[in-house]
């Protein structure tokens, strides 16, 4: 198995040590979340069917879009120090794309916009996670 650099992190960690693989399953088990809990709603007749599959849209899309932004990211930080100049142009089609694609999800009207809405704040509540494990390994 190949040594990272000297100073480097190891892949998929960042200088600060935040792991994105880590991250990046901390947003699945938030859009887990959304959708038990959407279901839930739903089961309880608070919802309708179609938000449960606008949820899950809004929650494949923002793992996508995470998923894209740290592959994109290892790339670009594995010269050893000096950034890929590809970086910015794969980084901005990776944008454009997902505005395009929510563009689509919103005006086909195939999914319910509220679900779809909540299936896309799995990158955030997947962050905040994070976030709030990092800080009790390090209080213990």
């Amino acid at each position: 198995m190949a040594e990272a650099p000297t100073g480097a992190p190891p892949a998929g960690e960042s200088p600060g040590g935040l792991s994105l693989r880590s991250l990046e399953g901390k947003i699945l088990l938030s859009a887990a979340l959304i959708l038990g809990g959407v279901a839930a709603a739903w089961a309880a007749g608070a919802a309708r069917a179609t938000m449960i599959f606008g949820a899950a849209c809004g929650a494949a899309i923002a793992w996508g879009n995470f998923f894209l932004i740290r592959k994109i990211l290892e790339r670009a930080f594995s010269g050893g120090g000096t950034v890929n100049k590809g970086f910015i142009v794969q980084y901005v089609l990776k944008f454009l794309g997902l505005v395009g694609i929510v563009f689509l999800v919103v005006w086909s009207g195939w999914f319910d916009v509220l679900g779809f809405l909540l299936g896309l704040t799995a990158l955030f509540l997947g962050v905040l996670l994070e976030a709030l494990a990092r800080s009790f390994r390090k209080a213990a």
